[in-house]
């Protein structure tokens, strides 16, 4: 059976994000989509039109049919009797009450929005450490491997000299890194246009190559070893922000990340007792809050020291 989802966004990359999101799963090759509407910005903001993608998955039979075969997302809406949330003679309204058309509370999501979910989180996707991380060189021909052709390709184009390799992990993706002088130019802004490009490389992997197949491996490229040194600050920030959340005895939200980051945040975070992690927002404004757990009551300043005891002597989470 195929589950089935419209999702909108103001560019591919965040649609599809938004798709993954809906569909609960978070990884590019876990669903199958297409781009409906690429959208346009409209002249001065007039006739603007989010991107539109269609996304499904494959479900087991023994999930009931769906009508239609597709899942609308939208809000819950609640039976209202008469008069009911109506403001008493001479009283104002809240202005925290105040709710767009879409349901969601204006001025975006916070921590104040945030309300921890009834019973815990199915676990994320785990996401194993580069430093463990099993690689094997490869080499393919020309067509073979669609992602890598096309990495190559913009590394040649763009004049940068440096050396393209790929490789097959132990977690059934592929990586291709990127190593010489002027790589790191393609990085940018803590990885902001490396995870462009990467992003590119998987749409690409999403075409058929030379055999007339489509390789749905999760592709990951690095940058003169890049990941490993932000995924280093990212887990050392994560266990940081955890024992704040536990010395203070309250929520912790972190700045926006990418769903690469976020997935390495929540991993983090599943292996400390007494907190777990939610994202909220939406598009580029999509954060974690670190929550706690009833585990936390037994001793939290001992759990939060532990942590601390643990993190290098360096506080600062950029790289």
């Amino acid at each position: 059976m195929r589950k089935e989802i419209l999702a909108t966004g103001k560019d591919v990359e965040i649609a599809v994000q938004n798709a993954l999101d809906a569909l609960g799963v978070s990884a590019l090759e876990d669903i199958s989509y297409e781009i409906v509407d690429l959208g346009s910005k409209g002249i001065f903001g007039i006739g603007a039109r989010p991107t539109k993608v269609r996304a499904w998955i494959d479900m087991p039979d023994t999930v009931a049919p769906l009508q239609h075969g597709t899942v609308t997302v939208a809000p819950r809406k609640e039976e209202k009797t008469e008069g009911e949330n109506k403001p008493a003679q001479g009283q104002k309204k809240n202005r925290n009450n105040r709710r767009r058309k879409n349901g969601k509370r204006q001025g975006g999501s916070s921590l104040h929005d945030f309300v921890p979910p009834a019973e815990p989180s199915q676990p994320k996707e785990a996401v194993i450490p580069e430093a463990e991380l099993k690689m094997e060189l490869v080499e393919v021909k020309e067509g073979e491997d669609l992602a890598y052709d096309f990495v190559k390709q913009l590394v040649l184009h763009l004049g940068i000299q440096a050396e393209v390799t790929l490789y097959h992990c132990e977690d059934n993706s592929r990586r291709i890194a990127i190593t010489g002088e002027d790589a790191s130019m393609l990085i940018g802004h803590h990885g902001e246009a490396l995870d462009s490009l990467q992003y590119l490389a998987n749409l690409a992997s999403t075409k058929k190559n030379a055999e007339g197949a489509r390789d749905r491996r999760r592709v990951t490229i690095d940058i003169e070893g890049y990941r490993a040194k932000r995924e280093e600050t990212l887990r050392a920030l994560a266990r940081k922000m955890a024992a704040k959340a536990i010395r203070n005895n309250r929520n912790v939200m972190l700045e926006p990340m990418s769903a690469y980051e976020r997935r390495i945040i929540h991993s983090e975070i599943q292996g400390i007792e007494g907190v777990a992690t939610n994202s909220i927002g939406s598009d580029n404004n999509r954060k974690i809050v670190i929550y706690l757990t009833d585990a936390k009551k037994a001793s939290a300043e001992s759990a939060a020291e532990e942590i601390e005891n643990d993190l290098p002597e360096t506080e600062d989470a950029t790289v």
